[in-house]
Formats: structure tokens, sequence, C-alpha cells
């Protein structure tokens, strides 16, 4: 078989299998990846994001839901493959941490919300033609209160974390 056939193939063994073979510096990005990713978190994303695109762009209601809708698909593709690599990101930034320490953990939700923040000034600098400058601490607010939805739903860290792994 032809390595163009299998890339896919590992591409996809890589992706799902991240978790399983984590380096440890991962495992708070880990879990706040999965946080992330729960329907009540992208629900209350969702409301709290429409509400803040609608109220700074002034623009019609439909038109900011197809935006953050859209925003947050992005966000959501890319943010499944960024947000566990920013821990390792983590590991350069702060070299002799331990990994479950509470600014490790605060760290690694920053990382989070600014990944997120980035992502979306950039559609929004590109679909409304705004100065990312001028979208980005709305936009960081926004996220940060999407990252305390994941905390309110989720907790802090993983003690009592009933994760993916258990069956």
């Amino acid at each position: 078989m032809k390595l163009q056939k299998l890339l896919p193939l590992i591409l996809l063994i890589t992706i799902f299998n991240t978790a399983a073979y984590a380096d440890v510096m991962m495992w708070p990005s880990l879990y706040i990846a999965n946080g992330m990713l729960s329907i009540k978190v992208i629900l209350a994303g969702l409301f709290l994001e429409l509400l803040f695109v609608k109220y700074f762009t002034k623009i019609r209601w439909a038109k900011a839901g197809i935006i953050t809708f859209t925003m947050n698909l992005v966000t959501c593709s890319l943010g499944i493959i960024l947000i566990p690599l920013s821990g390792y990101l983590i590991k350069f930034i702060v070299p002799f941490t331990t990994v479950f320490h509470w600014y490790h953990w605060l760290l690694s939700y920053l990382l989070v919300i600014l990944i997120n923040t980035s992502l979306k000034g950039v559609l929004i600098k590109l679909s409304l033609k705004r100065t990312f400058k001028s979208v980005f601490w709305w936009l960081f607010i926004a996220n940060t209160l999407c990252v305390l939805a994941c905390i309110w739903f989720y907790g802090w860290t993983m003690q009592g974390f009933k994760s993916w792994y258990s069956f």
C-alpha cells in the first residue's frame, strides 16, 4: 500500500490515541479539551458568544448566529489538536512545573482562552473586515466566560473527574 493511502489512517490513529499515549504535561490540557467538547459547555458558549457578537458587531441576529456557529465549528475542529498540544507549550514556558499544581492548570486554561480568542479573532477579521485589535478584548472576555462555564460544569482540576476512560 502506498504511503499516501496510509497517511490519513496514521493521522486518525494519532489523533484518537493522543490521550492514551500523552506526555504527562498534556493531561490538564486534555482534561480541558474534553470538558470544552461537552454539550453543556458548547451550548453555554454558543449562547454567550452570540450575545457578544451581536452586541459588539451590531449585525443582525441571523448573521451573528451564523458567525458564532462558524467560529465555534472552526475553533472546535482546530482546538481538538491545538489545546492538547498547548500542554507541551507549558513545558517550555515553565520547565520545572509540577503537572497537577494549580499554576499549571491556570496556565492551561489561559492558553485555551488565548487559542480560542486568536482563532475567532482571525475569523471575525476575515468575515466582518474588522481589525484583530478591535475585537480581541471582547472576544477574550467571551472566551473567558466560556472557559468558566467549563470549570463550572467540570471543576477546576481532575479531582472527582469521571473520564471517558472509566468503564
